[in-house]
């Protein structure tokens, strides 16, 4: 089957496909549905007692949807090694809060105006009040984590945090660059990605009774896994419709950011006498994009894009073999395939 069938959802096979990965998704949630019911009700009321105002704005975040994968996480690894998942529904409710306050602040960066087809809070109540909303939610995850996990929980999750800021500074230095390696995309990807998928994995690992040792080998799942999804996010970028993606194919390059697909054209001879010049100009412009994309679907780069990703599930299997060997285990499994085989 074309690699781009596989991960863009569009044509006849697409419907069912996602239906597929739906029902697969819904499998792997239902196993902690409790627990994930729990999460998101602290997550509706972390800001009770804030003022209308921020009120407002955090609410329109915690209703905006997504899966709540970090959650999710959070939660199974919590489950490989007990039933008590009591101790992880704090920590699954501040990694929703982290991950939310940074979109919020990415859409300010990005001047978007929807996110997952609603309006942004920057557009709503203005990027200053946005920015706030997202310190806001960051700092409540922290007190949350404070007063309701060990401190090993939050040195997990502040690092990480500090990761990922690092990630995005080096991604706003590295815009438009041409030059740069796949081990510098790597780098980046692990930073704004990957690290939150481990933390979430190690910190559900330990609330859930894990031994350091054993919360370690989580912590290496979730940063493969994460480094399989990112890798997934930029490929649909270049290969899905803008309806299936939820925003314009292309998105990345218009930003000045260079993924794996591209860094596999502008890595060969003859693509890349192709592709440079496009984009010598610094930030491509739509036609550059347009032709850019072209290339990247003609000429093996997604195929190329897709086996990465499935190299890193494989890889985050792979960690999960000296691990307890309950139903749990092969379900953590499946979160890996579900990693490379979703369309959004």
């Amino acid at each position: 089957m074309p690699t781009t069938s596989k991960v863009s959802g569009t044509g006849a096979g697409g419907t069912g496909r996602k239906a597929a990965e739906s029902a697969l998704y819904r499998e792997i949630a239902g196993l902690v549905y409790e627990p994930m019911e729990k999460a998101e009700a602290r997550l509706l009321a972390a800001f009770d007692d804030a003022p209308p105002e921020a009120r407002a704005i955090a609410l329109h975040l915690v209703q905006g949807g997504g899966k709540r994968v970090r959650p999710l996480l959070v939660l199974l690894s919590a489950r490989l090694f007990g039933e008590d998942l009591e101790p992880a529904i704090p920590v699954a409710a501040a990694s929703e809060m982290i991950h939310m306050a940074t979109l919020v602040h990415d859409d300010v960066i990005d001047e978007a105006d929807t996110r997952r087809g609603r309006p942004t809070a920057g557009r709503l109540w203005g990027n200053v009040n946005a920015v706030l909303s997202g310190d806001a939610l960051l700092a409540r995850a922290l007190v949350m984590l404070t007063r309701e996990s060990r401190p090993e929980i939050v040195q997990i999750m502040s690092e990480m945090v500090y990761r990922m800021c690092e990630g995005e500074i080096i991604q706003n230095a590295r815009a438009a660059d041409p030059e740069q390696e796949e081990r510098d995309y790597f780098d980046r990807i692990e930073r704004k990605t990957a690290l939150f998928f481990a933390a979430c994995c190690q910190a559900g690992a330990l609330a859930g009774g894990a031994s350091p040792d054993q919360a370690k080998r989580l912590w290496h799942f979730g940063r493969s896994v994460g480094m399989a999804f990112q890798v997934i996010d930029d490929l649909l970028d270049v290969v899905a419709d803008g309806e299936t993606i939820g925003k314009p194919a292309g998105r990345d390059l218009a930003e000045g950011v260079i993924t794996l697909p591209i860094l596999y054209l502008l890595k060969h001879p003859h693509h890349r006498r192709a592709v440079r010049p496009l984009l010598d100009g610094g930030i491509p412009g739509t036609g550059e994009i347009q032709t850019i994309l072209r290339l990247v679907r003609e000429n093996g780069a997604t195929e190329y894009t897709y086996q990465t990703a499935l190299r890193f599930a494989g890889e985050a299997k792979d960690w999960l073999d000296e691990l307890p060997a309950t139903p749990l285990r092969q379900v953590l499994a499946s979160v890996a395939d579900f990693s490379v085989e979703r369309r959004v």
